[in-house]
């Protein structure tokens, strides 16, 4: 069965317009995705080669013009999926690919067939990058999946242009029987610019989901993973103790006097020693555990895979690091002390690591409250 051409065409040219006015109105509304501005320029471009590519049957170099413009929609496309991922746009070889397409229909393009030939190779390319850019990203997605394989079928459809074409060129197949599959091809293409459109939307979709999971277990002063966050974490590393037979250690840290700076010189005074609480603390852990606030002025602590030896070493480092750094505030130095409780949680106790929380904030209640009773303590580990 023939497909008629100029509908296809209309459909291409009616899709772009479709797609084009959803997302002008999600670069208008959302203006940090930059990638929906490559994206809508992408569609105006192909929208603009329609009449070219129409009346290019009769006028060549309106056909060359038509070319031209789907060519660099595509390499916009592959730019805005680069940009969409916090990658550069490569201007530079998208510049190297629309010359180079420009040169080779002009001296190369005397026949139909030929400048198919370019034509599809020309389209080929940045599908194929923008492909590899997909494909070669962490974390994909369903939309990443989707964008991906319509990369994948555009492709299949221009490299079976490129074929028959080539054949013409050989003599190797007449005119008559391309054109018994040539409007496939088309059709294979405006289903990949289609899907890949909502690929791309999906993948906003993704994007938008993750920032505000992200949101949702960050804590907002101090940037800190929140109690949300802490419960998620240490599920996984009891799934990954009991699989190598680890240790973990849970420290429940509360800022000493915290309430009093706050009552006596605000709530501003309170949040800076809150954010630079929690700074001296993570310094002073390099990295060694998960680190998160889980209300007001209390912090927890998750570090698998030390011993009682170890987690005495490290709660010492953190008590001296939070007095021998004070705050700062407004000409005003307080000096900071912190109360840690500790408990040692083995992966063969046969309890789960949650009951842990519990134990090291009874010895955090024990450890201030030996504190109260004399000016020397030690914290208590267990």
């Amino acid at each position: 069965m023939k497909l008629d051409f100029t509908t296809l065409f209309a459909i291409i040219l009616l899709n772009s317009v479709g797609f084009a006015i959803v997302w002008a109105i999600i670069s208008v509304s959302y203006r940090n995705l930059v990638a929906a501005r490559y994206w809508f320029a992408s569609l105006m471009m192909t929208f603009l080669s329609g009449p070219f590519l129409i009346f290019g049957e009769h006028f060549p170099w309106l056909n060359y013009a038509g070319n031209v413009l789907v060519i660099l929609g595509l390499g916009l496309l592959w730019q805005g999926i680069r940009v969409f991922l916090k990658k550069p746009p490569l201007w530079g070889w998208l510049t190297l690919l629309v010359l180079t397409s420009i040169l080779a229909m002009v001296f190369l393009g005397l026949s139909q067939p030929a400048n198919n030939v370019i034509f599809a190779v020309g389209q080929i390319i940045p599908m194929g990058m923008a492909l590899l850019t997909l494909l070669l990203t962490r974390n994909r997605q369903i939309g990443t999946w989707v964008a991906a394989g319509s990369c994948g079928l555009l492709i299949i459809g221009q490299t079976l242009e490129a074929i028959t074409n080539t054949l013409r060129l050989a003599d190797a197949m007449s005119t008559d029987t391309y054109y018994d599959f040539a409007s496939w091809f088309l059709v294979l293409a405006i289903l990949g610019v289609s899907i890949s459109n909502l690929g791309f939307l999906l993948m906003t979709v993704d994007q938008m989901r993750n920032e505000l999971y992200s949101l949702a277990i960050r804590d907002d002063l101090t940037g800190l993973p929140n109690r949300r966050a802490l419960m998620k974490r240490m599920h996984d590393i009891e799934k990954k103790a009991k699989r190598s037979h680890q240790c973990v250690t849970t420290l429940m840290i509360d800022f000493d006097k915290f309430k009093s700076i706050n009552d006596n010189h605000g709530h501003l005074a309170g949040d800076a020693a809150l954010i630079h609480f929690s700074d001296v603390i993570k310094r002073s852990l390099q990295n060694k555990g998960f680190f998160a606030r889980i209300g007001g002025d209390e912090f927890c602590v998750l570090i698998p895979a030390v011993d009682l030896s170890e987690s005495s070493v490290l709660i010492k480092s953190i008590t001296e690091a939070v007095i021998l750094n004070p705050l700062i505030w407004r000409d005003t130095e307080f000096t900071l002390s912190v109360s840690i409780g500790s408990h040692h949680w083995s992966s063969l106790s046969g309890i789960p690591l949650m009951l842990s929380l519990s134990h090291a904030d009874d010895n955090l209640i024990q450890t201030k409250y030996d504190k109260k009773d004399s000016s020397t303590f030690t914290p208590i580990v267990s």
